[in-house]
């Protein structure tokens, strides 16, 4: 496991400059954002998150190349953590960057005299690095099926389904088919803390679902 992690750290070390433009455009959207820096930052932190998870894809890519997988799976390790791996170096990335990003406002809600609504920018953290776990548990399994190019078109289609799905939902409530007070009054019996819970729970179970899904892939694959 360390290993494999090493390894994509060094591989992200050659895209500084990537990283350093993802920074730019996210301070610049943070100073010119529309209501205020303090209301466009929830939205920059998770800006910063999931642009940056996204180099897990181009390390799985990295892999393939030229035949590559069949050098580095002769290596004294499991699929299993090679699978793992991902995951975590993917939530690393998305949540190292999003705190980075978090510190970045702070310094400069300091130096502007800006107040800012810290408790909603930590549940904003929180809310995000869950969507971000959601996220890397629907994306990794199609990028380690399908590679690097049928990957991203089977994940444009997964997308425009939950587009569809969310669509339908939006529909739904419109038509009073389903009823949101209900789910409203459930949260506001949870509480904040029992909400952040209920989500944890369940980014965590897509996790480890999407990380027995990937590891099947991978034991079915000859490189």
């Amino acid at each position: 496991m360390k290993g494999l992690l090493i390894k994509d750290f060094k591989l992200l070390m050659g895209q500084k400059n990537f990283f350093a433009a993802v920074f730019v455009v996210a301070i610049f959207l943070l100073i010119s954002g529309t209501g205020g820096a303090a209301a466009s930052a929830s939205y920059v932190v998770c800006y910063v998150g999931f642009v940056s998870s996204f180099f897990v894809l181009s390390t799985i890519g990295y892999d393939e190349y030229d035949n590559g997988n069949a050098y580095l799976f002769t290596l004294p390790f499991r699929r299993s953590t090679y699978a793992v791996e991902k995951y975590i170096f993917g939530l690393s990335m998305g949540i190292l960057t999003m705190f980075i990003m978090l510190v970045i406002e702070g310094a400069y809600f300091r130096v502007q005299d800006i107040s800012a609504d810290w408790t909603m920018l930590l549940v904003t953290f929180g809310s995000g690095a869950a969507c971000l776990a959601g996220f890397l548990a629907l994306m990794i399994p199609f990028q380690l099926k399908f590679g690097a190019e049928k990957g991203r078109i089977a994940l444009i289609a997964v997308f425009m389904a939950v587009f569809v799905v969310v669509y339908g939902l939006a529909k739904a409530l419109d038509a009073n088919i389903m009823n949101l007070n209900r789910l409203i009054e459930t949260g506001q019996k949870l509480g904040t803390a029992g909400v952040a819970a209920v989500i944890a729970l369940i980014a965590v179970a897509a996790l480890v679902v999407s990380a027995g899904i990937s590891t099947r892939i991978l034991s079915k694959k000859e490189f």
